[in-house]
Order: structure tokens, then sequence, then C-alpha cells
């Protein structure tokens, strides 16, 4: 894997893409709520396109702060300070899809956040700590790695679902046992744990319940 990795970043430095964007953009919907939901992004459609505001249906309920890591850095592009400066009290909550899981939970260790629930988070991308070379081409374009792999606040609450998969499994079983995080698991499911709740008409059941409590 790290052979593979080492010639992703000459590939990436000899066909260098530029981005016309900032590396953080954040859409922040201030609905003057008590509660205010970051919301991570995936890497969504690729890097030639910006990401979506994923899990938009929380406007309905709270103030929502999306997130996008617009060069796939898992957080380690990620403007910390500018995302803090939409969080005026210690009233937040988290939310994230595979690399915005990742980010979501990292970011719990940086900021006060009393909930984060996370969809098929990675546990690392990083060629010295995975053997799952899934998103080895996103790992290759990261210099300077702040974040290698997923740290938990004790002070927060999380739920982390997964799918059944031997990938989801393998992340999935690096997560440190603590009181403060539980997991669940889906059957028949592969990484689009979302996107299967979603299907099943149970996705904003899962996160109104888990916020609620």
């Amino acid at each position: 894997m790290k052979l593979n990795y080492y010639l992703k970043k000459i590939q990436n430095i000899i066909y260098k893409k530029k981005f016309n964007y900032p590396k953080t953009t954040v859409d922040y919907f201030n609905n003057n709520k008590k509660i205010t939901v970051i919301s991570f992004s995936s890497i969504g459609a690729g890097r030639k396109y910006v990401q979506s505001n994923e899990f938009f249906n929380l406007t309905k309920k709270y103030n929502v702060v999306f997130v996008k890591d617009i060069t796939r850095s898992w957080l380690n592009n990620i403007d910390i300070s500018y995302i803090k400066s939409f969080l005026k009290n210690n009233n937040n909550y988290a939310i994230g899809y595979s690399m915005g899981a990742f980010n979501a939970i990292v970011f719990s260790t940086l900021h006060p956040i009393k909930k984060v629930i996370a969809f098929s988070p990675q546990f690392s991308i990083h060629p010295e700590i995975s053997k799952d070379d899934t998103f080895l081409n996103f790992a290759a374009n990261i210099n300077r790695w702040k974040y290698k792999k997923l740290k938990f606040s004790n002070k927060t609450e999380y739920l982390i679902i997964f799918g059944d998969d031997d990938k989801e499994k393998y992340h999935m079983n690096m997560i440190p046992k603590q009181e403060n995080i539980k997991i669940i698991i889906l059957k028949n499911c592969d990484h689009k744990t979302a996107s299967k709740l979603k299907k099943l008409k149970k996705l904003e059941e899962t996160i109104s319940k888990f916020f609620s409590n």
C-alpha cells in the first residue's frame, strides 16, 4: 500500500489539480434555534465539483453550519477557526457521512460538541495506519497531516453507524470502546449507510431521536 501511496503522490505532483475555491467553504443557516448543527461534507461527486449541503433537512429544526472540505483533506486543510466563528455558544451538535463523519468526530476534540452522529467514518486513511486503500488517491494529496486518525472527546456523545461489509467492519473494529460511543451496524449494507437509512425512510427519525435525547 505504501508503494502505491507514493506513486500516487508523484502522479499528483505531475498532474497537479488547481482549485478555484477556498479550501473551506461554509453556508450558515441561522434559524434562531437553541441548537446549532455542524454538517461536514463527504467527498461528494468528486474533486471537479463543490459538495452539496448534506443533511439539508436539518435546517427545519436547527441552526445549521454546512462545512465543505473542498480539497477532500479529511480535515487537514480545513480552517478550524473559521468554523468556530459561527458557533456562538456551546449548544452544538455535529453530523457527517464518510469523510464528513471523520471530520465531525475529530472536530469534537477541537471545540465543545455535545453530540455527534457519524455515518461510516474511516478510522484513518493514512497509509501508515490504515490497510484500506479506498481513498488512497485523496490521501496522496494531503501534504501536511494534522489529523491522521480518529480521536474522541470524553465530553461528547457519539452515535456511529456502519454497514456490515468487510471494509466497514475494518474501520469499526478500530473504534475505541468507550461508554460515550455507541455503534449501530446496518445489516446487508455497504459504505452507503446514510443512503440506506434514507431509502428505508428512517434517516430523519434516526437523527432526530439521537439529537432529541
